[in-house]
């Protein structure tokens, strides 16, 4: 595998710093008087970290394939994949049991059913650990509210609003929960100070591993 740098960004930085995007691109960003011979060699030195990064990307690109909506597809619900089965004469676009039953006729519409789904559960499953642990930890909000956000998992208006990506309804719960009291603790704190992760760590104590998770596996959130 060869790489090769898609963008160099200089600034007024002092440091080197590479990039790695989603699709594999390569961003370089180095200070404004860098010289072609110092980029060159930091690349070189940094070259098993660039090429250990892009093996990862080449393995999520496996897992970024569009889906067909055909049977035998899985599909993540709160952190386990089920399998997809399509069916005849059920009146219900899409319903979940032991599988996911799609019907026949909505075929054309799958992805439509999946999100109104994936909305549905969402705003039930967040709506109770919401409820759970703002009375625990007396967090006073105002409205909950599901979303489509491909950037964020979470959001916490000045108003008091919480705001949720459904696609956190395909993690496991634990993951849900992180996000959770990363917003209500918003509601006391609205930085990402050191401060603002004790108050996590207080209600959550291993919320680094759910950090790590959302790192390493957040590709997967997404039909």
């Amino acid at each position: 595998m060869v790489f090769k740098v898609s963008k160099i960004v200089r600034s007024k930085r002092k440091s080197f710093c590479i990039e790695i995007g989603e699709f594999g691109e390569i961003i370089l960003r180095v200070p404004n008087k860098a010289r072609n011979f110092e980029i060159n060699n930091f690349l070189k030195k940094h070259s098993n970290w660039i090429y250990k990064k892009l093996r990862i990307v080449e393995k999520r690109k496996e897992n970024l394939k569009p889906k067909n909506f055909e049977d035998g597809e899985t599909f993540l619900f709160l952190g386990q994949s089920f399998e997809l089965k399509i069916v005849e004469n059920q009146k219900e676009s899409l319903i979940f049991k032991d599988k996911f039953y799609l019907s026949k006729k909505y075929l054309d519409k799958a992805k439509d059913a999946f999100i109104k789904f994936y909305k549905n559960r969402a705003k039930e499953v967040i709506s109770q650990r919401v409820d759970y642990y703002s009375k625990m930890n007396s967090f006073k909000f105002n409205k909950i509210k599901i979303n489509s956000a491909t950037k964020r998992w979470g959001s916490c208006t000045s108003k008091g609003n919480l705001n949720f990506s459904y696609r956190l309804i395909m993690a496991p719960i634990e993951i849900i929960d992180y996000v959770v009291i990363h917003e209500l603790v918003h509601l006391v704190d609205k930085t990402h100070s050191k401060s603002f992760y004790e108050k996590i760590s207080k209600i959550l104590p291993e919320y680094k591993k759910s950090i790590e998770w959302l790192n390493k596996y957040h590709y997967l959130l997404k039909i």
